[in-house]
């Protein structure tokens, strides 16, 4: 049995509480409510610590706070370098965290409160000084003693506001605030003490640019991933319960809609016809030929990978790629029963294929491109993996008029 060294040591210290407030009543509201709070929040979270550097460390991460802590320097001038700093890296969490909200907004398709009331969101900052017990179990440190239980009953306070920085006259002390930040002086009177305290309101000027936010797109957009988990949801049912009964067509009535040929279906297991929701036929616009590497969009189960496989023989190679698990799952167990060694399943998504430049000589999809939510950036990608001269070949839903903004921004449309 391993043991492990656990070192205590009194130190003094700068502490740093970082608040997200808005979202408590969503921790016991409906489960979409609170799933995607919690994914919101997380990359909020993420966003934040991006920005903790030394002199700052993270101690814990607390719900939807930050416990952050610097170690005081002995000497007076360079804690007046490092304090600098540090009032920097506090104003920047104040920028960066507006500018994550308004990127989740510029993505943003739900309807649901926890989605509508993004805007709504706060940050509060609590700066303490004192001093506090620092404990090492392994590399991870823990804080303990009387200023760290200050600093968290500070974040219960009396100011009116519902974003600002509240330092206490310790803090006050040692950080040195721009000369141009108006301070207002207040009190708060708890079990460990009464404290003199200095309130400001961080000026943070972030206007919404939505084609710069979209031409950054990322996975990690908290509103990309609320989209993607919702329709991931939808195709996981697919998967696990493919009689169920949807929207669109499934199965062997979806496959004879859309004109398969009996003979590619022939080897194709039945857990896998079962699950089929393509919206049309990439093959009515050629088979692959021998030989040929094929990327597959949105695989789903893997029936058109596993028809390009076959078609492609053991010189070729077809790639599936997918978001969803459970159709992963599915996809692979079939393929293992088939041993088709000219066929894989990724994990990935349409905006970011996991597919080197060039690689290919035909890119198929079958409805999966409308469920995107960057169909510039999909297209970029699928130019980006085909050879020059290689070709497109995907059935989807197509529209003749414009679509209604309101529809656009609702997620049950997208996935249901």
């Amino acid at each position: 049995m391993t043991q492990t060294m656990v070192k205590s040591e009194a130190q003094p210290v700068l502490l740093m509480l970082v608040d997200i407030s808005g979202y408590t009543r969503f921790m016991v509201s409906h489960d979409r409510e609170l799933r995607h709070s919690q994914m919101i929040i997380g990359e909020l979270l993420e966003s934040l610590m991006h920005q903790v550097e030394v002199p700052l460390r993270i101690s814990s991460i607390e719900g939807d706070a930050l416990l952050l802590y610097a170690i005081k320097s002995g000497d007076d001038e360079v804690w007046r370098r490092r304090s600098s700093n540090l009032v920097e890296r506090l104003l920047a969490l104040f920028q960066v965290f507006k500018e994550r909200l308004l990127e989740i907004l510029a993505y943003s398709v739900c309807k649901c409160d926890a989605c509508v009331e993004v805007g709504d969101l706060k940050l509060k900052i609590v700066v303490h000084s004192g001093e506090a017990l620092v404990t090492h179990v392994g590399e991870f440190p823990t804080l303990s003693g009387v200023d760290v239980i200050t600093v968290h009953r500070l974040a219960k306070n009396s100011v009116p506001e519902d974003e600002y920085v509240l330092l206490t006259e310790a803090a006050y002390r040692d950080l040195a605030l721009p000369p141009e930040v108006e301070v207002r002086e207040s009190s708060e009177e708890y079990d460990t003490g009464v404290f003199r305290t200095y309130i400001f309101l961080p000026d943070v000027d972030v206007e919404l640019d939505e084609e710069a936010i979209r031409a950054r797109f990322s996975d990690d957009n908290a509103a990309v991933k609320i989209l993607r988990d919702e329709i991931s949801r939808e195709y996981t049912d697919v998967a696990d319960d493919p009689d169920r009964g949807y929207h669109f067509n499934t199965g062997l009535a979806a496959l004879a809609m859309n004109g398969y040929e009996q003979e590619w279906l022939e080897t194709i297991p039945g857990s896998v016809t079962a699950s089929f929701s393509g919206m049309g036929n990439p093959f009515s616009m050629g088979m692959p030929v021998e030989g040929e590497y094929v990327v597959d969009i949105g695989s789903g189960a893997g029936l058109d990978s596993q028809i390009a496989g076959r078609a492609v023989g053991p010189s070729g190679h077809v790639i599936g790629v997918d978001m969803t698990e459970a159709m992963l799952a599915k996809a692979n167990s079939a393929k293992a029963d088939l041993g088709l060694d000219q066929l894989e399943f990724r994990q990935g998504y349409a905006e970011s294929l996991p597919i080197s430049d060039g690689w290919a000589d035909l890119v198929i999809s079958n409805g999966v491109v409308n469920l995107a939510p960057d169909k510039n950036r999909v297209f970029k990608e699928i130019f980006r993996v085909l050879r020059p001269g290689g070709r497109i070949q995907i059935a989807d839903i197509t529209v003749e008029k414009e679509i209604p903004e309101g529809a656009k921004s609702d997620i049950d449309l997208w996935t249901n």
